[in-house]
């Protein structure tokens, strides 16, 4: 681009990619710790860890028609 200091762009682009990765970061480390909850309980039962699985699987899903919803 034009116009633009190539080391400001520069600058730009690595707090970008920082920001980016934190929030991955961020992100894997919740789902992480919500699947090692999930996988210590004692579930008697395929049903009781299909039934845990469920309730994980919509809490993604209803997260991700909210970002979907609010154009994130």
């Amino acid at each position: 681009m034009e116009g633009f200091d190539p080391k400001l762009l520069q600058k730009i682009r690595e707090k970008v990619q920082r920001e980016l990765a934190q929030r991955e970061r961020e992100t894997i480390e919740f789902w992480y710790a919500e699947l090692q909850k999930l996988y210590q309980k004692q579930h008697k039962t395929l049903e009781e860890l299909k039934s845990d699985l469920r309730l994980y699987l919509d809490k993604m899903k209803n997260r991700l028609e909210v970002l979907k919803t609010k154009g994130y």
